[in-house]
């Protein structure tokens, strides 16, 4: 599909929410004319890569969710509001990872030391990673960050992390155990609901708050070990 830059002599400036969800659709070309992408613009599409024209300035939330063939998503270096690298959809910056593409086949992946954000969603559905390395550079995990990550089994969550948002690690069934830094202050609902091989966890001092069925359906935790300094939770 070529969207063109002009229909009936006005300019083609958004993509709509929504507007290409579940079309059996390869490839896309989209004008120098966008500036918006809506949410779920490409949800559950058949894209196997996309260019990001500098043209545009926002692109929703779950605009490329669940694109199971989507291996690759390219914005132009002349973008001012995002970027990429090996594939990957950044802020222009690089402090925030927005979204890995579904489809990228790759088993691991080392998150750049620039980034101080995953983003809600940004490793949803990535079935072939099996090793994620976060950096010391990231302060948060945002929500679904990494959930249905079906063979995620090695992540380890570094210091520098404040927050672990809703459904981060839901349903990330090969996850054996995880260690939560004494820098986490908040655990979200369902953080690690239904990681079903999950035999371990340690809540550290600093965790104030663990969101509603936190570990919901963890039917392999046998052990749960709590700081005897944290003043929450025993």
């Amino acid at each position: 599909v070529t969207i063109p830059s002009k229909i009936n002599g006005k300019k083609v400036t958004s993509i709509g929410n929504g507007a290409f969800m579940y079309a059996y659709l390869i490839s896309i070309t989209i004008p120098d004319s966008v500036t918006s992408i809506g949410d779920s613009a490409f949800l559950n599409c058949g894209l196997r890569s996309i260019t990001i024209p500098d043209s545009v300035t926002s692109i929703g939330d779950s605009a490329f969710l669940n694109c199971e063939s989507l291996t690759s998503i390219t914005v132009s270096s002349n973008n001012k509001y995002y970027s990429s690298k090996d594939g990957v959809l950044f802020n222009k910056n690089k402090t925030t990872l927005i979204s890995y593409p579904t489809g990228n086949t790759k088993t691991s992946y080392t998150i750049p030391d620039s980034v101080t954000s995953i983003g809600n969603e940004a490793f949803h559905h990535c079935t072939s990673l099996t090793s994620i390395t976060i950096p010391d550079s990231v302060t948060s995990i945002g929500d679904s960050a990494f959930d249905n990550c079906l063979n995620l089994t090695n992540i380890t969550i570094p210091d520098s992390v404040t927050s672990i948002g809703k459904e981060a690690f839901f349903c990330c069934e090969s996850l054996i155990s995880i260690t939560i830094p004494d820098s986490v202050t908040s655990i979200g609902d369902r953080a690690f609901s239904w990681c079903t091989s999950l035999t371990s966890v340690t809540i550290p001092d600093s965790v104030t708050s663990i969101g509603e069925t936190a570990f919901e359906g963890c039917e392999s935790l046998t052990i749960v070990t709590v700081s005897s300094n944290n003043k929450y939770y025993s």
